[in-house]
């Protein structure tokens, strides 16, 4: 009998600790591989390289793992049967510690995720909306020249 393959698509967001063009997250989706057998959302994150994936992800969009505050995650686990061991899908880094806190510790040992986060006497939103505003503003300035 022959083990076909299955895809589960899982959407991604993560969170920095800085900001660039369009903000602090990143958002996008990956599709992941796996048997029949296969049941443990955690193995299947674990051992399918998801978390390299991430770390890829990061350097192609100019990203430092090190500033990766949150990981959060979205997917249909228990329609593609799979056992929902992975609490709510969320790990945090740095400041932001706090949910799945041993295996978000152990990837911070693997990967450094969160190990440059500055941001804990820092208010995220408000930096958020301090660069939405500048951003307005730079517009403004670049159409007026624009129309000179």
């Amino acid at each position: 009998m022959r083990n076909y393959m299955k895809k589960i698509d899982i959407n991604v967001i993560l969170t920095f600790c800085s900001y660039k063009e369009y903000g602090s997250q990143e958002i996008f989706d990956v599709s992941l591989s796996y048997g029949k057998k296969d049941k443990s959302a955690r193995k299947l994150l674990d051992q399918s390289g998801f978390f390299d994936t991430l770390v890829q992800i990061c350097r192609e969009r100019g990203r430092l793992p090190t500033e990766l505050v949150k990981i959060s995650t979205a997917a249909d686990w228990t329609k593609n049967g799979f056992e929902f061991d992975i609490e709510n899908g969320k790990w945090s880094f740095g400041s932001w510690r706090g949910q799945n806190i041993s295996w978000s510790d152990n990837l911070v040992k693997l990967y450094s995720f969160g190990m440059d986060d500055d941001t804990a006497d820092c208010d995220l939103n408000l930096h958020a909306m301090l660069g939405i505003m500048a951003a307005k503003n730079a517009a403004k300035a670049l159409k007026k020249i624009m129309s000179n």
